[in-house]
């Protein structure tokens, strides 16, 4: 449906234009084996049409799904304990390296952040260079 102020204006035509749309619960998924089958049950409809005699288009909404990624967490207090026990862990086996009790604490927080199998390694933001 077009717009044209001369014609008509807003309040009328929007409404015949919602009456065009399909619904959500319309909506079909397409496949390459549903396509071809679709394609000719709409131009049979289309042809059964006495009123219309405007051209044949096919409007076809397309919808691509993100990949699941693993995201940084929501930091909980039994993260933090878990990532300050790996740190502990990480500390213990490597003694050339020392940090303070400020910078532990960040450390553990943006372990925590982490995804569930990521592994501890000393951070390298110049945040916690700082507090070294």
């Amino acid at each position: 449906i077009e717009f044209d102020e001369e014609q008509g204006s807003f309040e009328r035509v929007c409404p015949l234009a919602e009456e065009k749309l399909a619904k959500q619960a319309q909506f079909v998924a397409m496949t390459s084996k549903t396509w071809s089958g679709k394609l000719v049950q709409v131009r049979a409809n289309y042809h059964k049409q006495k009123t219309f005699d405007g051209p044949y288009v096919v409007h076809l909404l397309l919808h691509a799904a993100n990949e699941v990624r693993q995201g940084i967490r929501r930091v909980t207090p039994a993260r933090i304990a878990e990532a300050a026990d790996a740190i502990d862990t990480y500390l213990a086996e490597r003694s050339d390296v020392r940090v303070g009790g400020i910078a532990r604490t960040h450390w553990a927080i943006n372990q925590a952040r982490q995804p569930h199998n990521a592994g501890v390694s000393l951070p390298e933001s110049a945040t916690f260079r700082q507090m070294l």
